[in-house]
């Protein structure tokens, strides 16, 4: 199983920051579809000029209103479950407002392991896939910090031996531009960003099907 994870909003608590953070994630037992679609989809869009022929990657955030539907009427239609963490930010506890790696690391890291570790047998392999150019933390820190969260949930909380083995579970951190399933989950957080920061449900209803797992954290 492969996991790719992206965010949209920023953990700021100033005036200027946004009111939400979102995290999106993007699992496939077979990557190789959607990476083609999506490599595919930007060549087409250079040659009908519909994005500019400088940008080696689709990005939500530099595309129209009718790309981002394109892209994500795409995803919508491939084999793949989604998985969504929203965050409103006037619900985070004082204490952690200080504290932003280890909010990150929460909110990206123990839901998503909770949604997904139950559902693998010992003999799987998981590989979670992260943009090198978001991390708030060290590479180390954050694989540390996964493995650990990873074993204390089968081991402690669970008390499970039934789940997948720490040593077939890997994290890769990978630039987003080679990496098109990367691209995709950015538009999906783009779309969930666009829905509860803005009110405005016109691309996340395109996906919704498609979620298989939400959570409104500290509703």
């Amino acid at each position: 199983m492969y996991v790719y994870i992206d965010e949209s909003g920023d953990l700021g608590f100033s005036s200027k920051s946004s009111r939400f953070f979102i995290v999106a994630y993007l699992i496939l037992d077979y990557p190789f579809e959607a990476a083609k679609i999506m490599k595919r989809l930007l060549k087409k869009l250079h040659e009908r000029n519909e994005y500019a022929r400088g940008c080696n990657e689709l990005k939500y955030s530099n595309s129209r209103d009718s790309v981002r539907r394109t892209v994500l009427e795409k995803i919508s239609k491939c084999n793949v479950k989604i998985g969504f963490i929203v965050l409103e930010k006037a619900k985070v506890k004082p204490e952690l407002k200080g504290k932003t790696a280890v909010l990150y690391n929460f909110v990206i890291v123990d839901t998503i392991m909770k949604n997904i570790l139950p559902k693998m047998t010992p003999n799987d392999k998981l590989h979670i896939v992260v943009d090198k150019s978001l991390r708030r933390i060290s590479k180390e820190a954050f694989n540390h910090y996964a493995i650990n969260k990873a074993s204390w949930l089968m081991t402690i909380q669970w008390k499970q031996t039934e789940q997948i083995k720490l040593s077939n579970i890997e994290i890769h951190h990978e630039n987003s531009q080679r990496e098109h399933c990367l691209q995709a989950v950015d538009f999906l957080a783009g779309a969930c960003f666009h829905r509860y920061e803005h009110n405005n449900n016109c691309y996340y209803r395109i996906i919704k099907d498609k979620v298989e797992y939400f959570n409104y954290l500290w509703k």
